[in-house]
């Protein structure tokens, strides 16, 4: 009990200091970059109502959505660019926080706890964009299989394990699909409430 409310209280604390409040100092990158993630959590979840992975129904599914589906457009606009600001928006997050040394102790760990996020941040792009199932996802799906099989010894399971056989004619494959929309979307999440979690415990995000 005493460990839940602790956690608790560095979730919500009592008092803020006035410094951690400063829109100067943070630009609120860390806020930006988790709305944008409850829009694209938001949206994602309407979309998939209607997506069905697949080397002819990836892309069929796409331009059904933008243009069948009644505001089906908007809401992939709205996830494709929630995607872009997410990614744009936790990469300064990052620079913001090599700048203001933010990553030495006690954050060191914390700091780890980020990169993974912009990894994800960036992996999650990535197979959005694969799942399309246009030729130029393909040929992204393509080069990434490439890349990776040029790991000696696990880079081919990797690749069978990320995406699934992907290739330039079927990049919006079942593996993709659900580590972009299950795996990898848990995974981000609960980085980030330990990450948002560990930023309180830590002293907040004021000058150490």
């Amino acid at each position: 009990m005493a460990q839940k409310r602790g956690f608790l209280n560095h979730i919500r604390p009592r008092g803020v200091s006035e410094k951690a409040m400063s829109f100067g100092y943070t630009f609120c990158l860390g806020g930006v970059s988790f709305l944008a993630f409850v829009v694209l959590g938001f949206t994602g979840i309407l979309l998939m109502f209607h997506y069905l992975p697949g080397e002819k129904s990836g892309y069929a599914s796409v331009t059904t959505l933008a243009s069948v589906i009644p505001f089906g457009g908007l809401i992939r606009d709205l996830h494709f660019w929630a995607g872009q600001v997410m990614v744009i928006s936790v990469s300064l997050h990052m620079v913001r926080v090599v700048k203001t040394k933010s990553y030495r102790p006690p954050k060191e760990w914390n700091w780890l706890v980020g990169m993974s996020l912009l990894v994800l941040t960036l992996v999650l792009d990535f197979t959005g964009y694969l799942l399309r199932g246009s030729q130029e996802s393909g040929a992204a799906a393509a080069v990434a299989v490439h890349i990776l099989t040029l790991l000696p010894g696990i880079g081919r399971p990797l690749a069978q394990m990320f995406l699934g056989g992907a290739s330039a004619a079927n990049s919006s494959t079942l593996m993709v699909y659900v580590w972009h929309c299950v795996a990898l979307p848990f995974l981000a999440l609960w980085l980030q409430m330990f990450h948002f979690w560990k930023i309180r415990k830590d002293g907040g995000v004021r000058p150490l």
